[in-house]
């Protein structure tokens, strides 16, 4: 077994003297390179046509989904207004489940070879980048871009890479959507709680790798960078948890109805209030480091404890695993976790021994329509398969 501690005190060494280099790099981006490289989809379909698992079951359960269906029609619409707890919802779901449907169907097509699958994943994408043009209004207008733009890079990077079918021309209209309908509601973050600024980040970076733009790239970097150690509570952290760069700890509550967690190793800020909330922030956390490594840039390293405590502090209380959790906090199952379980563990051997139990009972994971998608599919147990060794 590795020494958790030892990896992220030698990686964090290196830290500060990468960091200008790695953020402002002018080498170009890895292609498909948000979440997935082209190696790693050639195993998916390798694993799904030789019937190994765990992608043979999550596969089939894609292909179960509604949003796997050929006859998938998009509800694009010009301006997407979400108020609180998506009160009005004008165009909210249909944004998130479009953007999911794309992504979805872009990995079926990678999987089956069967073009339809591309061509109706662009046609989504075209549906949106001629129709999306107010942007997103009211409260929950910017987590909201920022969950959709999450996704749709995912989508947009397999189907430019793998496929002919996107004309330059869309692709390029595709671009200039994200950069004017999404940018401008994440570019400033978020004072409030961490699943909102850490799923900005997560977009932020995403659009940067699609769009190549190392500015755009650079700035996601550094918002995660900011948010991350305020998210997750380490005894280290004193006997309070970090503030978020806002410095109001009032805007990222740590409580829930009067309800706080006990803090101890690997509590999340939303913990308190419930379970997907928590995880969305974990999820985002997660996502945005994975696609940094895609990129060659280790994020993973810099916050390495915190991740892996807060994937066992949070298994410890789940099935097959049985601590009592503490008084009126919940926790249950999330369509996450895979991301960060193979990194941490298939690509580095490090044991997190609850979570080993739980990650058999949680598959195929699904998609929640927000930004935890298929992870089952694209992450179970493939390693470090088309990644440049770490430090390289």
């Amino acid at each position: 077994m590795r020494l958790l501690s030892f990896f992220v005190c030698t990686s964090a060494c290196l830290v500060s003297a990468l960091v200008a280099k790695q953020d402002t790099s002018r080498v170009p981006f890895r292609h498909p390179g948000v979440l997935l490289n082209r190696a790693q989809l050639d195993l998916i379909k390798q694993r799904v046509a030789d019937g190994g698992e765990p992608q043979k079951t999550a596969f089939a359960a894609l292909l179960q989904s509604p949003l796997a269906d050929l006859a998938y029609a998009p509800s694009p619409r010009a301006t997407i207004e979400c108020g609180p707890n998506s009160r009005p919802d004008l165009g909210c779901k249909d944004e998130r489940r479009d953007a999911t449907a794309a992504y979805t169907q872009a990995l079926a097509w990678v999987v089956t070879g069967n073009e339809k699958y591309a061509r109706n994943a662009i046609r989504i994408m075209n549906a949106w980048s001629g129709t999306l043009a107010g942007g997103h209004i009211n409260d929950n207008g910017p987590v909201q871009a920022a969950w959709v733009a999450a996704v749709w890079p995912r989508a947009a990077e397999i189907i430019r890479a793998t496929s002919e079918f996107w004309a330059k021309e869309d692709i390029a209209r595709f671009q200039t959507m994200l950069a004017k309908q999404y940018v401008p509601s994440l570019i400033d973050g978020c004072d409030e709680n961490g699943n909102k600024e850490l799923a900005m980040a997560e977009a932020l970076i995403n659009i940067g790798v699609f769009n190549d733009d190392r500015v755009l790239f650079a700035h996601g970097v550094r918002m995660w960078r900011g948010r991350t150690p305020a998210v997750i509570y380490l005894k280290s952290d004193g006997p309070a948890p970090i503030a978020p760069p806002s410095g109001l700890q009032t805007s990222a509550p740590w409580s829930n109805k009067g309800i706080f967690p006990p803090f101890v190793d690997g509590v999340l800020q939303e913990t308190a209030r419930d379970p997907h909330h928590a995880n969305m922030t974990f999820a985002s956390l997660v996502n945005a480091a994975e696609t940094a490594r895609q990129q060659g840039l280790d994020l993973y390293a810099e916050h390495g404890t915190r991740i892996v405590a807060a994937m066992e502090y949070q298994a410890q209380f789940l099935a097959p695993n049985h601590t009592p959790p503490p008084p009126k906090i919940e926790f249950s199952l999330q369509p996450t976790w895979e991301i960060a379980y193979n990194h941490f563990h298939h690509r580095l051997g490090i044991e997190l021994p609850k979570m080993a139990k739980v990650i058999p009972t949680n598959r195929p994971t699904g998609a929640d329509l927000n930004h935890m998608v298929w992870e089952t599919l694209t992450h179970g147990e493939v390693g470090a398969v088309g990644l440049a060794k770490q430090g390289k």
